[in-house]
């Protein structure tokens, strides 16, 4: 096999445990909604895990679920962040591939997956490191291909 195709191989079927994972932002189950932004906001994450008093996953608060459960809403920020976070969260493993997890990023409505080892958190897969990671094994070749012009639009949209 030609080194060209090993390479392309590996990339694809490289482990998501090689992907630069975040640290999770974790609170227990009963912190308070506004307790649980405040942690997205210091860790500077778009998501907090919703563990039990054992360290076990129960559920994910994205701003995905901030935004279509909380904001706007006559919940008070008082609320527990088990009344609106995602229960049971689609999580991943280190084993994970690299294709795998750009599958279900692009088949599943979320940015964000608890990556576990043997039920513990290890951290969080986002789209968007995954992203960087693929584009930092793309050829240099296809990082500089120029856009197509003919996907330009003629006008702009609205007018």
């Amino acid at each position: 096999m030609p080194a060209a195709a090993r390479k392309k191989a590996t990339f694809w079927s490289e482990p998501i445990g090689k992907v630069e994972l975040q640290r999770a932002a974790v609170v227990p189950s009963g912190t308070t909604i506004l307790d649980a932004v405040k942690e997205m906001k210091y860790n500077q994450i778009g998501c907090v895990l919703v563990v039990d008093a054992a360290g076990g996953l129960l559920g994910l608060l994205s701003n995905g679920d901030l935004m279509h459960e909380f904001v706007g809403s006559t919940l008070p920020g008082e609320t527990p962040v088990d009344t609106i976070m995602t229960k049971e969260p689609f999580t991943g493993t280190p084993a994970l591939t690299v294709q795998e997890a750009l599958e279900i990023f692009h088949t599943e409505p979320f940015r964000h997956m608890p990556i576990l080892r043997g039920g513990k958190v290890e951290g969080i897969l986002s789209i968007r490191g995954l992203m960087a990671f693929i584009s930092e094994h793309l050829p240099l070749e296809v990082m500089n291909l120029p856009p197509d012009s003919s996907l330009i639009a003629a006008r702009t949209s609205g007018e």
